[in-house]
């Protein structure tokens, strides 16, 4: 379990990852003098907390609303500028505790990890590429990544080993949230696809239509669908296992091809459907009715889960103890 504080150890190595998924990932500038940074936005026993700190927070925090189709409004400025700030002061609470309780990162601990968030580009040259786009030095994200692995490894000895979810604990959430664990019915399904586009022109969408239309005989005919698919379908993922698109719940696929698939009987083959992606046959090939989860399925999940739950507020308890203790001031901007 990764213990989420303030975002940052959550943060720290998926904001280089996102920055390096490709030519649609947006470029979100730092914040300009006009927005009115201070020099210094806290300090924490002294240690102060930059305005180019604060502004790569906001920068990182700016690319990851971006990421979702997201922005960050003018209206929620102030609101947001002291959820970075009180992040930073967060984290450097923690940095300094690290330090008072003799916590440290080794060089092979650090080595390790920067390997990992590596794995992640195809290149090293997409790594480092996604390192300058966020303004960032390669020594400063191996001194971001220390310090992430050392307050880690705090909050590991400091509150996620001393958590113990007990069977009572269990017993009693899977009894009092029955509808947490219902499973609707799903389908397993196969589907032939020929895309077209629904802004397509009239003779583009007719041949397509027609091409559907004899793959459709030939099906009913008793060919063998998944080499049908296999040959035709221009959905590759599935195509290349015979069209097999798993098993899948209602409100997982697009309307029509919901409804279709769902109006099936096992081994039943459909007319031709047409959805925002072009034409389709499909074929259902299983089917599992709506069912309460037993709780030997969802044991260990559930013990994971009710201690994050617990985590998480230990946590926040941890820190707010930590900045009773200490020195914080906090500039408003």
């Amino acid at each position: 379990m990764i213990l989420a504080v303030g975002g940052f150890l959550l943060s720290y190595q998926d904001g280089y990852a996102e920055s390096g998924k490709g030519k649609g990932s947006p470029d979100v500038k730092m914040a300009e003098k006009s927005e009115k940074v201070p020099d210094v936005v806290a300090t924490i026993n002294g240690v102060k907390i930059s305005g180019v700190e604060f502004s790569k927070g906001l920068q990182n925090y700016k690319r990851r609303l971006a990421m979702m189709g997201q922005e960050a409004t003018p209206e929620h400025s102030k609101e947001i500028n002291k959820t970075i700030v009180d992040d930073l002061v967060n984290r450097e609470l923690l940095i300094q505790n690290c330090s008072k309780t003799g916590i440290k990162v080794s060089d092979d601990e650090l080595n390790k990890e920067i390997t990992s968030i590596k794995s992640k580009f195809q290149t090293e040259e997409q790594f480092n590429q996604a390192v300058k786009s966020q303004n960032l030095t390669i020594d400063e994200v191996k001194s971001d990544v220390r310090k992430a692995l050392a307050i880690k490894k705090l909050m590991k000895n400091d509150i996620e080993d001393k958590i113990i979810v007990d069977e009572k604990a269990i017993n009693e959430y899977y009894k009092n949230n029955p509808d947490k664990f219902i499973e609707g019915e799903s389908i397993k399904a196969s589907h032939i696809l020929l895309m077209v586009d629904k802004n397509a022109a009239k003779d583009a969408k007719e041949t397509a239509k027609k091409k559907i239309d004899g793959l459709l005989i030939r099906v009913k005919k008793g060919e063998d669908f998944a080499k049908l698919a296999k040959e035709n379908s221009d959905d590759k993922g599935s195509g290349q296992n015979g069209g097999d698109l798993g098993f899948f719940s209602k409100g997982m696929m697009v309307p029509n091809f919901e409804k279709a698939a769902f109006s099936l009987k096992k081994d039943e083959v459909s007319e031709v459907v047409e959805t925002e992606f072009g034409y389709h046959i499909i074929k259902l090939t299983d089917k599992k009715p709506s069912r309460t989860i037993p709780q030997s399925e969802v044991h260990d999940r559930l013990k994971n889960f009710l201690k994050s739950m617990e985590a998480n507020k230990k946590v926040s308890e941890y820190l707010a103890d930590l900045r009773k203790k200490a020195d914080v001031k906090v500039i408003e901007f």
